[in-house]
Order: C-alpha cells, then structure tokens, then sequence
C-alpha cells in the first residue's frame, strides 16, 4: 500500500523512516479493555494524525477519529470487527482508541477525496479544503455539520453522546455535497425504525474474482469460501473488510431485505 500510495516515495525524498506500527502493549479504553496498540505510538514524543477526506462503507465517513484505528497492531484489527460487531460499538472503540493515542495535531486532507464506496471503491472528488485541529473530535464534528450528515456518522454521534465532543470555534467556511455510501440507506437518513430492515451484504461477482484469497483471508467471521466463491450471511458481521480488501472490485454491496 506504502508503495501504491507512494508514501514510501515522500518518504525516501524526505528523509523520513516509515516505520511499521508493531510491538504491540495492551492497553484499556474507557469502554473497552485489553486493545493492542503498537508501543512506537504510545512512546512517542508527539503524535501527529493526519487523515485523508473520504467516505466509509461501515462508518459513513473515515476522518480524524477513525483514523488512529490504524495505530492498532497487525491483524488486530479484524479480530477487533468482531469484538464490536454492532456499528455504535465499533465507533466507541474507535473513541477509545483515539483518546488512548491522544494526537497533539489532526490535519485533514481533503483537498482530494473520496465519495461513494469508499474507501477503496469510490470516486475521487475535489473538496479543496484542509482543517486543521488540536482535537479531533471537534474538527470532524465540523466537517459533518457542513456537509449536513453529523447525524449519520457513527464516530460524531457517538462522541456526542458521551460528550468527549468540545465546545468549538471555526474559522473559515466549507461548502460542498458528498455521496455517500449505498450502505447509508434512504430510510436511514431520515429514520432508523425503517433501515434495519434495508440493509446491504456483500457479493461476490464470480466474473471479477480472481480468487486471490485475501477477501478470505481477511474476513474476521470466517464467513468466506473463496474456492466456491460463496459467502456465509449467517455468519457474516456486514463489517465490509472484504469490500475494502478486493483488488479486482469484485465484491459488491447488495441490498437484502431482512
């Protein structure tokens, strides 16, 4: 990914060692317990988070909060999707973690996005802006509030709730639409009593797939067998890892009645 992105190339030119985040500590949130985060984050003078602007098939949106999820060791995070299987519990763990890296700065980059599927299999889009925060919390408090979807997304929401969210200043202003995720239903935009019964599961498109196991591999319910080109919906979790995963965008969200 280093070398796809071409952080590895920034990197190089900077100077800058990219340093894989392993050597994991256990450590406790306010909600959840015994999470793994690499001992480079933790031990580290300062932590800067810098998030790109884009959306997410699970979360609605990935911006500064979900961002540190990264900073989870290895294969932890697919076994964390199943540990917090329900959408709200998800974001809480991502709260916790958040608060447990504590970054000093968050930098957003959006002056680039993503729309639609994301984060893999969505669409650039042009948002021209940057934000910039000492708290993470308030600045994707912010950037929901313009785009007028803070009621979607399950980072900000939860952060409310537990009032981790600070009172805020802005300065400067952002205007701009975004698509969302086709998992966002029209019915959970305007009421939750209507979206549990519309909801999206992935499929495997057999012409796409090139079997290369890593929808598999990754699948932290196990509900995949790639050799039959089948997916288990009673065990899957609708955590979408396989969606973000597949190189070949061979896996589609598919709306089942429920």
């Amino acid at each position: 990914m280093v070398k796809v992105t071409r952080v590895e190339e920034v990197c190089e030119e900077l100077k800058v060692p990219l340093t894989p985040l392993d050597d994991p500590i256990e450590v406790n949130g306010e909600i959840f317990r015994k999470i793994k985060i690499s001992r480079k984050v933790l031990e580290a003078d300062k932590v800067v988070n810098l998030p790109k602007f884009k959306t997410h098939s699970q979360m609605v949106m990935t911006l500064g909060v979900k961002n540190t999820f990264g900073c989870v060791t290895g294969l932890e995070k697919s076994s964390w999707h199943m540990r917090a299987k329900n959408y709200d519990d998800f974001a809480n763990l991502l709260i916790d973690i958040h608060r447990i890296v504590s970054p000093i700065l968050t930098v957003l980059d959006g002056i680039e996005g993503m729309e639609g599927n994301g984060p893999t299999n969505g669409r650039k889009k042009n948002f021209g802006i940057i934000a910039v925060s000492r708290n993470a919390f308030a600045l994707d408090d912010a950037i929901c509030s313009f785009l007028g979807i803070d009621h979607l997304v399950y980072t900000v929401k939860n952060a409310r709730r537990r009032m981790v969210t600070p009172e805020y200043e802005v300065f400067g202003s952002f205007s701009s639409t975004i698509q969302l995720p086709s998992t966002v239903s029209t019915f959970e935009r305007f009421s939750r009593a209507f979206s549990r019964f519309f909801v999206k599961y992935p499929s495997i498109d057999k012409r796409r797939c090139i079997k290369c196991r890593l929808c598999e591999e990754r699948c932290p319910a196990s509900a995949i067998d790639i050799s039959k080109q089948e997916i288990d919906y009673q065990k899957c979790i609708r955590c979408y890892v396989c969606h973000e995963v597949c190189p070949q965008n061979a896996i589609k969200l598919v709306r089942k009645l429920i």
